[in-house]
């Protein structure tokens, strides 16, 4: 298995082979919880696809940020630990966020694309030894083009571990909590978001993203958008 590290978001077409999307701080793991928590989850790179899609579907829960503020008329924010505090079980929700549900329709050439952190750290690795892929690609969203110190370090961390290595995950803690993206979350007030992104194997889902009708649907292996389609 080939395993590569990158933030280099100028080439997401050429990918091919697994990839798994990171943004730690805090797409990714609003989108584990949601999985953990029995949603059905559709990403969307447009505020405006998801409002129109709420409106067709006036059930289902709105989530999403831009720039880490919840946007305006929406049901939530891209917040794991709110998600968490809430019962998405046999929900569908619809999340758009400012970095990590904006590459997904890039990596349509690649698979299977799943999202990871630090929270489904062992059951991410795992699931990626079972499906062996030819290429592994780690690829940290950053925050608007730019790389994000804790998604390039997420990324090295899940390499190393991929490989049967065990790093200082205290030490990465701390690297995280010191980070400028932290000092945002906290001048959000988010710092129980803050502290569920730098827990380790907290959940052991590993959201896979399928494509439905023109949508990504991420779930546990991909379940949650084909149990969608196949209820249609």
């Amino acid at each position: 298995m080939r395993i590569n590290c990158t933030h280099d978001l100028t080439r997401l077409e050429a990918l091919r082979g697994a990839v798994v999307v990171l943004d730690v701080f805090r797409a990714s793991n609003t989108i584990i919880a949601l999985v953990a928590g029995g949603a059905r989850v559709c990403l969307l790179a447009s505020e405006d696809q998801a409002r129109a899609l709420k409106g067709a579907h006036p059930d289902w829960a709105l989530l999403g940020e831009r720039q880490g503020v919840r946007l305006p008329g929406f049901d939530g924010d891209n917040s794991p630990a709110a998600v968490s505090r809430t019962d998405y079980r046999q929900k569908t929700a619809i999340l758009t966020s400012s970095n990590g549900t904006q590459a997904l329709a890039r990596l349509r050439a690649a698979g299977p694309v799943f999202y990871g952190s630090l929270t489904n750290a062992s059951a991410l690795t795992e699931r990626l030894r079972q499906i062996n892929p030819d290429s592994m690609t780690f690829l940290a969203m950053g925050r608007a083009g730019e790389p994000a110190l804790e998604d390039d370090l997420t990324a090295q961390y899940l390499a190393a571990r991929l490989t049967g290595e065990r790093p200082d995950f205290a030490a990465l803690r701390q690297s995280l909590l010191t980070s400028p993206a932290a000092g945002r979350l906290r001048g959000l007030g988010r710092e129980d978001d803050l502290e569920f992104c730098c827990r380790l194997d907290s959940h052991a889902v590993v959201p896979r993203v399928v494509w439905v009708d023109g949508l990504a649907w991420a779930g546990e292996d991909g379940s949650a958008g084909w149990s969608l389609h196949n209820q249609a």
